[in-house]
């Protein structure tokens, strides 16, 4: 991500770059006006006029050439000065690109206009009707009107955005946005145009030493401290939804004393509902409720007993504990669907009619002869696509070399070939579209229609909610007995193939009715009523996708609240009569991430830290197949080395009232667990895209931590025409959502469910340097191995490094046990032992001293021979036991106290496997020094 220089010496005075923008905009408008009513449209496309428009005579159509001048001066200038006023404002490397491409559209617009009035002029103003004249005169404009389209929208657009920066950017905002003092570090390096590298590593992997950027963690004490056996130790909680929350629960029950004594503890998805819980419980932030005492006592909260773990098992089905809330749930889906599409569709009917209206009066392709025959395109339109084409050609063809790719002749293949797409999208696209829309509405009822429409949309619909509750399958086939066959457990519902087909066809439906919907509203050829129609579908689109937050049209903040209802809570001694009791925290109390993020000051507890991740697609900025990086978000900072990190008080003054609902510890527990995201790295496109259709989408756009640093410093050099954050997430960020586009340089990062980059959070313990590391693995990873630790291990060396040697993994893996249990109902099923350990191997780039190694302890959530009667004889039934999918978020008591026991269990068999075993040490340790308990001393 490049770093902002002095101020652009091209960008003008504000009001002289207001002057200019504003002119800009009048000059094209008018050029287009004019445009719309030359007398040498007829002649540009002889036979379109039935009635009402003739073809003129030879002297006023040497009269409208001869003005033809003065009208490409008009719209040349208006179109050059409104590039230039996008190229002020417009400072990405993707806004760059389509600045040069509104230059060379016009440019190819004013040549082409001043090419055909002067062949026309000297031809003596008489074309004749089908010849090769006027076959070049027809291309001639086909070219011009396709770049005009481009070129106008280009500069309008960013003429638009500098007055509106000349207004809001003034010279008291600016001083205001300077002065605040931002604590930041920019993003490793990963192209030329990113922050310099510094210049005193002697490292070969750069790009390892870069990745363990972590504000606030220093290796040296790290290693200084473990020379004198004092580990730092982390957490980890995977993700796993409430399966993964009740097995922390019960693991951080008995491994309690072992909590305390480390630094960081780090939750991904599931694992941050217990992480928040605890949070919440022990935070000194906000105002105790009236009439009862906060406790704060970190060595009982959340034991057995308790009253806020109690609180916990009443609303283990936290999204919907009733019929009533069900249906709740299910209407919150459908109103998001009907919003979203809203949102989606209105466009197709405003670019429709406005299309219409335009096709009426610049007959590219004629629609208005007869709506059933189909619109053959012109032959001058045809000759424009291949000399178009044959231009990009060439100059590929002529780029001399690798080098050149970004060069003049580079850019202009490109120029050329897109302005080719656009002259056969309006000559051949988009009229074959009006011409399919109107053979539809004539040769199949009015009824069918709307019933095709209705059907997607209740396809979409069901489409939504199958990819959520389709892995419920277990639970499906318990409430519908006739699916058994045998004795044996079939299959309840289709099985992956199917569903992904059903989503593929949902999407695909809903793409052809908008396209359908565009080239219906073509058809209006811009009729009065469907102008109305249009402009008040539109008011609806900017309020929808322009005032509200598209966020609010998602399940997010749903899912926030519900979320909160079951896990924030805080420990209350009544003064009435000294009863402890658990008291939910009020919705409308905003626990910021900076306040409520952090514990009391006498409490002893480790940094919380949120693992989500930032989606960045399309740039090949992550590795094919994982599209995302780390983000975590913690009261000290939030973002990752990627993309910048920024103190999170800081990004909480500086965003506005709407985004920072979402820089909040239930914020933060809700993106660190968004798993049904309309970006979601490694998994399924298909699936994205009909989440960001439907609204059954989780995740929330957030301020990117290395624009924030860029916004500050440009403010402070007084740089009025940079961009600032948006208060709204508005229209174009659910676009982004449908299209897959998160490039690195935007305001603002899809976030999503930690689970997209790592699903256990080791990575993060690892980036900081983590010498002893407890993990709670309750994946619900399938035998026959543990695939999510395994994908961690290699993210992690990959990325950092990080060498992990693990002993005897294959001991955790379900069946592991069969040889020793025989007749056991649960052979199949038992593993050795659910620890498994490693050594961990850092390498010099982690700035730790050679010879340093830590040492890993994962407890993997599965069956073992030590397990409790009660516990093995609930797997007995329950078959599904330990691996329930992530899909049923609706735990009973049976459910939740199985998964807690479990999760206790875990940690007792944490404590037997280490407490013999004595830590790896490195050089200079003492022996032995490491093995006492962890105290407070002991963190780093």
């Amino acid at each position: 991500m490049s770093v902002p220089g002095p101020v652009r010496r091209d960008v003008p005075s504000r009001p002289v770059a207001a002057a200019l923008a504003l002119a800009a905009i009048v000059l094209t408008v008018v050029g287009g006006w004019w445009h719309t009513g030359s007398a040498l449209i007829a002649v540009e496309f002889p036979g379109s006029f039935s009635s009402g428009r003739g073809e003129g005579d030879a002297g006023t159509i040497a009269s409208a050439a001869a003005w033809g001048y003065a009208l490409a001066a008009c719209y040349g200038l208006g179109l050059y000065l409104g590039t230039a006023a996008a190229g002020w404002v417009w400072r990405t490397a993707p806004a760059r690109a389509a600045v040069r491409f509104g230059m060379t559209a016009t440019v190819v617009a004013v040549a082409t206009h001043v090419i055909e009035i002067t062949v026309l002029l000297l031809s003596g103003s008489t074309v004749d009707h089908g010849s090769v004249l006027a076959h070049c005169l027809t291309a001639l404009a086909v070219v011009r009107y396709s770049a005009l389209v481009p070129a106008a929208v280009v500069a309008v657009v960013g003429a638009a955005v500098l007055v509106w920066r000349c207004v809001a950017h003034s010279e008291g905002e600016l001083r205001r946005r300077a002065g605040h003092v931002l604590d930041t570090v920019p993003p490793r390096p990963i192209e030329p145009d990113d922050p310099p590298l510094p210049s005193d590593s002697e490292f070969r992997a750069i790009r390892w030493r870069q990745a363990y950027t972590v504000p606030g963690v220093r290796p040296e004490v790290v290693s200084e401290r473990l020379r004198h056996g004092e580990h730092t130790t982390g957490f980890c909680l995977s993700g796993g939804g409430i399966r993964a929350a009740s097995v922390a629960l019960g693991a951080l029950r008995t491994l309690r004393e072992e909590l305390l004594g480390a630094r960081y503890l780090v939750s991904v998805s599931g694992g941050g509902f217990t992480a928040g819980a605890l949070q919440l419980a022990l935070t000194g932030a906000g105002s105790p409720p009236q009439g009862g005492t906060v406790e704060r006592d970190p060595a009982t909260v959340f034991t057995d007993g308790t009253a806020e773990l109690n609180h916990i098992r009443r609303h283990s089905s936290y999204l919907a504990d009733s019929a009533g809330e069900v249906l709740a749930a299910l209407g919150r889906i459908a109103r998001g669907l009907v919003l979203s599409l809203t949102v989606l569709f209105g466009p197709a009917l405003v670019l429709g009619v406005a299309a219409g209206w335009l096709y009426q009066r610049l007959p590219l392709t004629s629609l208005s002869s007869d709506p059933i025959s189909y619109p053959a395109p012109r032959l001058g339109a045809a000759v424009a696509v291949v000399v178009l084409a044959m231009c990009a050609f060439l100059f590929g063809v002529l780029a001399p070399n690798e080098r050149a790719r970004r060069g003049v002749l580079s850019r202009l293949a490109t120029d050329f070939a897109t302005l080719a797409w656009i002259v056969a999208g309006v000559a051949v696209v988009v009229p074959s579209l009006a011409w399919a829309s109107a053979w539809l509405l004539t040769h199949t009822d009015r009824a069918v229609d709307v019933g095709a429409s209705v059907g997607a949309v209740l396809l979409t619909y069901f489409s939504a909610v199958s990819a959520m509750a389709w892995r419920r399958r277990v639970r499906l086939r318990r409430g519908f007995g006739f699916l058994r066959r045998g004795g044996e457990s079939a299959q309840a519902v289709p099985d992956g193939l199917m569903q992904r087909l059903l989503v593929i066809l949902a999407t695909g439906l809903l793409a052809l009715l908008w396209l359908l919907l565009l080239g219906a509203a073509v058809m209006t050829e811009g009729r009065a009523d469907a102008l109305w129609t249009a402009a008040a579908t539109l008011l609806l689109v900017v309020v929808l996708g322009g005032v509200f937050d598209v966020t609010s049209l998602s399940l997010h903040p749903f899912y926030r609240e519900r979320v909160a209802r079951a896990f924030a809570v805080r420990v209350v001694r009544r003064h009435a009569d000294g009863q402890v009791i658990a008291v939910p925290y009020d919705p409308a109390e905003p626990t910021t991430l900076s306040a409520y993020g952090a514990v009391s000051e006498n409490v002893r507890f480790p940094e919380v830290i949120f693992a989500a991740a930032a989606n960045l697609k399309g740039e090949h900025r992550t590795p094919p197949g994982l599209g995302a990086v780390s983000f975590t978000m913690s009261a000290k900072w939030t973002g990752g080395p990627d993309v910048g990190w920024v103190r999170t008080d800081d990004l909480e003054r500086v965003a506005g009232s709407r985004i920072r609902r979402d820089l909040t510890v239930q914020g933060a527990v809700a993106l660190s667990g968004a798993a049904f995201a309309s970006a979601m790295g490694r998994m399924s496109r298909w699936f994205q895209v009909l989440l960001a259709v439907s609204g059954a989408r989780l995740g929330a756009w957030l301020p990117n931590p290395g624009f924030v640093r860029q916004a500050r410093e440009a403010a402070r050099r007084g740089d009025w025409a940079y961009p600032w954050l948006p208060k709204v997430r508005r229209l174009p960020y659910l676009v982004r959502e449908v299209f897959g586009s998160h490039p690195h340089h935007d305001r603002l990062l899809h976030i999503s469910d930690g689970a997209h980059y790592d699903n256990l959070g080791l990575v993060e313990l690892f980036r900081r340097r983590c010498t002893r590391i407890y993990c709670i693995d309750a994946s619900n990873d399938r035998p026959p191995s543990a695939r999510t630790l395994a994908e961690a291990l290699e993210l992690a060396r990959q990325e950092l490094g990080v060498r992990v040697e693990l002993h005897e993994p294959w001991r955790v893996d379900p069946g592991s046990a069969r040889s020793d249990l025989t007749g056991h109902p649960l052979a199949d099923r038992m593993a050795a032992s659910p620890v498994v350990t490693g050594t961990i191997h850092y390498p010099p780039e982690s700035g730790l001293d050679e010879g340093i190694t830590g040492e890993l302890i994962v407890a993997r959530g599965v069956l073992w021979p030590d397990l409790p009667y009660a516990l093995q004889s609930y797997a007995i039934h329950h078959p599904e036991f330990p691996n329930d999918s992530t899909g049923d978020q609706w735990f009973d008591h049976g459910e939740f106290a199985s998964y807690t026991e479990l999760g206790a269990q875990l940690g007792n068999a944490v404590r037997a496997h280490t407490s013999a075993q004595p830590p790896v040490a490195g050089p200079g340790v003492r022996p032995g020094a490491a093995t006492a308990p962890p105290t407070a001393a002991g963190r780093n």
